[in-house]
């Protein structure tokens, strides 16, 4: 990407993409294994972060493998059909380093979503042609002064008198403004307050209008310190009528819908990051002698392993049925992919929280080679900050709660379709993305379903009966809050209420999950079913503490021979392919 090689399409964008040099499903064997010796190990991916720079290997990797395309849908040329694919064959970069992941392309995966809605067939094409050739888009959306408040922004764009427009103002926090090739960029074009007070524009950049955009200044930070974050000053940048994408004054419309496909993929990639810290905790708690044994030969740390584990599987869980409700129930998603992005990024936290306190000092003192686990730490602390941050996905849910409720009382039935992880789905339809509650609760009524019910073991069809009574008075405790409550100076109460569907609608993925798992699975598991249950329960109750004793037993073993057989911690994916499995005689 980013206008490095023109080979991609070689002119062929209008009659379609195709890839002989290699296959969208090999970017682990591209990598490697990044434990071993390569020039994209672990090893120099903490160096190059130390240097606040991304891997340039790892990018020209990226561009051999023609990563851009996976942004396209196969309709215009590219290689997007199913968004559970897409993450599929992302997650190997969020196994390595997230920010190259956000870096090199989730940036322009945003900003281009906003054409693929709401853009004309020349800009559709356009766009594509020129991501398909490798070329980035940055997003100008955010200004610190108004944070997630997008209607609040200043930077305007005025008509030129001649159809055109003269972009002035400051955006901030902008993934690659300054190698970026073009950036999409919400101004204000009515001084009126409200929904239609915003515009999308689409700037190319060339060489007349660069000088009229201060691109220069960079911002650093805690976590994705490789990414290139600017700040941008418009000084009367001229664009013209056709940079306008969708109707003038919709872009609060269209990023609300875009917003949909990027609050489901980009959680759904962080899961991959505590996948792979997991299974350095596995190798480093039995390499690790402490007290006269290994780490993991103590309790506490066992506990906090299995925790982790829980946490991991329900945050897999929920990414992966939202993923694909956006193919199955994309009616639904205003408020699926909204509890997605708030939820998920809470319990990777939690789960790499506890994962880093069983790394004990190896952790804080950046040990080789499990130095890369505090960069994973502060890098998916930026996930609910960024792009649309925890409060601002509970300001979608809470005017959505009063539909919502009538909609979830009347849907006891689930869809199958939805909780069969990795079952094949059609080209997404943008389309059929609405704004608002949709017309049913299709993860609140695994709860209730018994198809699901039935498809449980014991103690967690136990469980799933209680959260089905908890998601009850839940319906009812909303009912009676008054709309004027819901909106964005509503109180902590009822910010509480939407937390607490979060975590119910987790649930409902989780049965439906477990119910329909291929026999011998994780998800298939009676005592994984219950332990994540017990963890989801604990959550709900406002204290998690360890999972028993037996439990904890059971969730070790599993997690020694995921490790021992170069197996994934993952339930959303296949297990890894043999090419970055552990050769003979590479002990942990």
């Amino acid at each position: 990407m980013g206008g490095r090689r023109m080979t991609i399409l070689d002119g062929r964008a209008e009659a379609g993409f195709s890839s002989s040099a290699t296959s969208p499903d090999d970017l682990d064997e591209l990598f490697g294994d990044p434990r071993h010796p390569g020039p994209f190990d672990y090893a120099s991916i903490v160096v190059d972060d130390d240097a606040r720079r991304l891997s340039s290997t790892a990018e020209s990797l990226l561009d051999e493998w023609h990563a851009a395309a996976e942004f396209v849908p196969a309709s215009l040329g590219g290689r997007w059909v199913s968004t559970e694919d897409l993450v599929r064959r992302w997650r190997p970069i969020f196994r390595r380093d997230p920010a190259l992941g956000l870096g090199y392309g989730l940036t322009t995966l945003m900003a281009s979503l906003n054409v693929w809605v709401a853009g004309h067939e020349a800009q559709r094409r356009e766009v594509a042609a020129r991501l398909l050739r490798g070329e980035r888009i940055a997003v100008g959306f955010h200004e610190l002064d108004h944070g997630n408040d997008l209607l609040s922004n200043a930077c305007s764009a005025q008509p030129d008198g001649d159809g055109g427009w003269v972009v002035t103002g400051v955006k901030q926090v902008i993934n690659n403004v300054d190698r970026a090739e073009s950036v999409l960029v919400m101004a204000r074009t009515s001084p009126e307050p409200g929904a239609r007070s915003h515009s999308l524009l689409l700037w190319h950049k060339d060489a007349a209008t660069r000088p009229l955009v201060d691109t220069s200044r960079r911002v650093l930070t805690a976590g994705m310190r490789g990414c290139r974050i600017g700040v941008a000053e418009f000084r009367g940048l001229p664009l013209p009528a056709t940079a306008v994408v969708g109707a003038t004054g919709t872009a609060a419309q269209t990023a609300l819908t875009a917003f949909q496909v990027s609050r489901a993929v980009i959680p759904a990639l962080a899961v991959a990051t505590v996948d792979a810290t997991l299974d350095l905790a596995v190798r480093y708690g039995g390499e690790r002698s402490l007290y006269g044994g290994a780490v993991l030969d103590l309790p506490h740390a066992r506990a906090l392993l299995a925790g982790a584990m829980a946490d991991l599987w329900l945050a897999d869980a929920l990414s992966g049925v939202v993923v694909r409700a956006l193919h199955l129930a994309p009616a639904e998603c205003f408020v699926l992919t909204a509890a997605s992005k708030y939820l998920v990024p809470q319990l990777l936290q939690s789960a790499m929280q506890d994962l880093s306190v069983l790394f004990g000092s190896t952790f804080y003192a950046r040990v080789a080679p499990y130095d890369i686990v505090e960069k994973f730490v502060r890098d998916l602390a930026v996930v609910p900050i960024g792009h649309a941050g925890s409060t601002a996905c509970l300001l979608t849910i809470l005017p959505n709660l009063p539909a919502w409720v009538r909609r979830s009382r009347r849907t006891t039935a689930t869809d199958p379709a939805l909780f069969r992880l990795g079952a094949p789905l059609e080209e997404l339809d943008l389309a059929r993305l609405t704004l608002g509650a949709g017309s049913s609760d299709p993860l609140g009524a695994g709860l209730f379903d018994l198809a699901v019910r039935d498809g449980l073991g014991t103690l967690a069809a136990e469980t799933v009966d209680r959260l089905a009574a908890e998601l009850g008075n839940l319906r009812d405790e909303i009912a009676q809050v008054p709309p004027a409550l819901l909106g964005a100076d509503a109180p902590p109460s009822t910010f509480a209420l939407a937390h607490r569907l979060t975590l119910l609608l987790a649930g409902g993925a989780w049965a439906g999950v477990c119910a329909y798992a291929a026999p011998g699975s994780l998800p298939a598991d009676e005592v994984v079913q219950a332990a994540v249950l017990a963890r989801l329960e604990a959550r709900l109750g406002g204290r998690v503490g360890p999972l028993d004793v037996d439990t904890v037993d059971h969730l070790v073993d599993i997690a020694g021979r995921l490790v021992d057989h170069g197996d994934r911690f993952t339930i959303s994916e296949p297990t890894a392919p043999s090419s970055t499995r552990h050769e003979e005689g590479d002990t942990r």
